[in-house]
């Protein structure tokens, strides 16, 4: 791939601080409910349409490295990528440069962690929140820039103890720095409990409890992924491995989380086709990127082939945006 810079779009972020390291209970403090109740108390903003359907296919990348076994998602601190690979019996975070060139690190996951999936990035605390699934309660493992375990914490319901509404699955996590939630779905498939995502759950970060349930407008299927866009948490966008009958393609979608309210479904911006899906959509992930072949992208998909014969390729379809400051 040609070489490329990230910009400014994140912003600075704060140097991450020490975080307890909450046990499969995820305890609450008061601090936690703090946070929790000003999550519920927030400043009324308005909405910007990030006019997803001129969204422009600019770019195409791909890769074949370790860490691309069993890719499952990646996200960004602005400066680094952390990629999650789900390998049989190797399951790992990688840190790499934002040209994929250079392996900073990397760190295996938890004992008993049936299934990684795609990652987030919390702005606030600089820390990096892996999905763990195929077991109740699911869980949020927590990982620091510098690739060490700060946490683990459970899923609950609305009060701690009681089971999540996702039950064991965890496909994903989206830190919303707006709400200071951390969401997630269910995939949605034909041969599951959860045939569709009707649902978008929020959770506290620290106590894993159940804050916001979130309808969508109408339901999805196969999801993997998904991301906040922006520094403000204003949208949200949501890779799906589904081919839609109406024309045989897998999808971006993006909702309106201006005002991200319990219990009410949020506005829908609508969609755009991701080219040359033909094999499993991963992850999305914001990130304002620089090439010199092509014009600034501020969208990639991340797509995994995992039908290669000699091994496993990662593919990613970068997306120019007519107006970054509007995602």
């Amino acid at each position: 791939m040609q070489r490329r810079s990230f910009l400014t779009g994140l912003g600075a972020v704060a140097a991450g601080t020490a975080l307890p390291a909450y046990g499969a209970t995820g305890s609450a403090t008061a601090a936690d409910a703090a946070g929790t109740a000003a999550s519920l108390r927030l400043t009324p903003r308005p909405s910007l349409d990030p006019r997803i359907r001129e969204w422009q296919h600019a770019k195409n990348t791909g890769f074949e490295r370790s860490w691309c076994t069993q890719f499952q998602g990646m996200c960004t601190d602005g400066t680094f990528w952390y990629v999650v690979s789900n390998a049989p019996g190797n399951q790992r975070l990688y840190k790499l440069s934002l040209d994929f060139s250079v392996q900073y690190g990397t760190l295996a996951a938890p004992p008993g962690s049936g299934h990684i999936g795609a990652p987030t990035f919390d702005t606030q605390r600089g820390v990096v929140y892996v999905p763990i699934e195929q077991s109740e309660p699911p869980r949020i493992w927590k990982v620091s820039r510098d690739l060490r375990t700060v946490g683990i914490v459970s899923m609950w319901g609305r009060s701690i103890g009681s089971p999540a509404p996702q039950r064991s699955k965890n496909p994903w996590l989206a830190f919303n720095p707006f709400d200071t939630l951390v969401y997630s779905s269910v995939f949605g498939s034909s041969d599951s409990a959860f045939q569709r995502v009707d649902h978008l759950w929020g959770y506290d970060r620290d106590s894993g409890r159940l804050v916001k349930e979130i309808p969508l407008p109408s339901g999805l299927h196969h999801v993997q992924g998904a991301t906040f866009g922006g520094n403000d948490g204003r949208n949200l966008y949501i890779a799906s491995d589904y081919e839609e009958a109406s024309n045989g393609r897998k999808h971006v979608y993006a909702y309106d989380f201006s005002q991200p309210r319990d219990g009410v479904s949020p506005p829908y911006w609508g969609k755009i086709a991701i080219p040359d899906a033909g094999n499993e959509v991963e992850c999305v992930v914001w990130a304002h990127l620089t090439w010199s072949d092509a014009r600034d992208t501020h969208i990639t998909v991340g797509i995994l082939d995992d039908f290669e014969i000699d091994g496993e390729n990662v593919y990613f379809r970068h997306f120019w945006v007519p107006s970054p400051e509007r995602l």
